[in-house]
């Protein structure tokens, strides 16, 4: 009964269809990518400028070297070239992630402390 129900979902979208709401999903997951990576940045540069630290601009340069990536998945012709583009932005961006947590895991800490010292 439910493999009958989601064969006819399935059979309901064209290829048209799936393309069209593919390219809109991955907008807007790769939206909410560039929007966690842009805070999680200017978060540790926030706690690097209480401990009087160099803020990270390396980190938004890449992120700026993405965007324009991100821009053409509307217009991407194919699910695959979609898949490449996503890729693309969203590898850079989890290495942000992972550089940023693990370049300022203890300054986050040591700004906290400082911040709860201050009040």
């Amino acid at each position: 009964m439910f493999d009958g129900f989601l064969q006819s979902m399935g059979n309901a979208f064209t290829p048209e269809m799936y393309l069209f709401w593919t390219r809109i999903e991955c907008s807007a997951w790769t939206l909410s990518d560039v929007v966690i990576v842009l805070y999680l940045i200017r978060l540790a540069n926030y706690a690097r400028k209480v401990l009087n630290r160099d803020p990270h601009v390396f980190s938004y340069l890449i992120l700026a070297a993405t965007i324009p990536l991100a821009a053409f998945i509307p217009l991407a012709p194919t699910g695959g070239i979609i898949l490449l583009i996503e890729l693309a932005v969203t590898i850079p961006h989890f290495l942000l992630i992972l550089y940023v947590l693990t370049k300022d895991g203890r300054t986050f800490a040591a700004a906290l402390h400082a911040l709860t010292r201050q009040r």
